[in-house]
C-alpha cells in the first residue's frame, strides 16, 4: 500500500518526485565578459508591457547579480539586455527542443509527431529568452532561451523557473567539465536543467546541468 500511496503523491504534483525539468538553447559568440559587468535592460516598444513585466526583470536581476552583473544607466553599461517571454497551449506530443529560424529563440517547437489533447488537461509551453547585446558596436554576444511546459495557462507561475533554469550557467559552454552539448548548425548548444522546487516563496534551486545529447 505504501508504495502506491508515494506513487498516487507523485503524480498528484505535477513536477513528480524528480524535480522539474526545463529545456535551454544557447547561442554565444566571443566577446561575454565575466566578473564585474554593468548591464541596462533594453527598453520594450510602447504597450506591449504585461503586468508581471517588473517582476521579470527583477528575477532576472537577481539571478544576473549572482554572478557579478551589476544594473547601470543604459548610457553607460557595457551590455544591454533584451528581455522576452511566451506563452502558447501546446499538444501532448514528442518536441524538438530547437527553435526554427522563423521563430523566436525558446519559443515552442513545432511538434515532431502527432499528439491529443487529453480531456479537461490542456498543456502549456512557457518560454523565457535573454539577449545580450555589446553597448560598444551593438553586437549580440550571448543569448540563452528556456522553456518549460506544464498545465499552468499563466506564464506567471513559471517566472522563477524559466529564471533560474536560463541562469543556471553563465555563459553556458559547449565544453564544460568534459561536457559536450549538442550543437546545431549556428552553434547553438541544448541544455537540460532539473530543478527543485521549493515553498510558494522559495527559489527553486537549480539540482542538475546536463547536455542534450549529439
Amino acid at each position: 500500500m505504501r508504495p502506491i500511496l508515494l506513487l498516487a503523491a507523485c503524480a498528484a504534483v505535477l513536477t513528480g518526485c524528480a524535480g522539474t525539468e526545463t529545456a535551454v538553447r544557447v547561442r554565444a559568440a566571443p566577446g561575454l565578459s565575466l566578473g564585474e559587468q554593468t548591464y541596462a535592460f533594453a527598453e520594450s516598444p510602447p504597450g506591449v508591457l504585461d503586468p508581471d513585466e517588473v517582476r521579470w526583470e527583477a528575477a532576472v536581476a537577481q539571478r544576473l547579480a549572482q554572478f557579478g552583473f551589476v544594473a547601470a544607466p543604459a548610457p553607460s553599461a557595457q551590455y544591454r539586455v533584451a528581455l522576452s517571454h511566451d506563452t502558447r497551449l501546446a499538444s501532448v506530443a514528442v518536441v524538438d527542443a530547437r527553435c526554427a529560424e522563423t521563430s523566436p529563440c525558446g519559443a515552442p517547437p513545432p511538434l515532431r509527431a502527432p499528439g491529443f489533447p487529453w480531456p479537461g488537461m490542456k498543456s502549456y509551453a512557457h518560454s523565457l529568452t535573454l539577449r545580450f547585446f555589446d553597448r560598444a558596436d551593438g553586437r549580440e554576444v550571448y543569448a540563452v532561451s528556456a522553456t518549460k511546459r506544464d498545465r499552468e495557462p499563466s506564464a506567471s507561475v513559471a517566472i522563477d523557473a524559466l529564471v533560474a533554469s536560463a541562469l543556471a550557467r553563465v555563459p553556458f559552454q559547449r565544453e564544460t567539465q568534459g561536457e559536450a552539448g549538442r550543437a546545431d548548425a549556428d552553434g547553438a548548444t541544448e541544455w537540460k536543467v532539473t530543478l527543485r522546487m521549493g515553498d510558494r516563496d522559495a527559489e527553486p534551486r537549480v539540482s542538475g546541468v546536463a547536455p542534450m545529447p549529439r
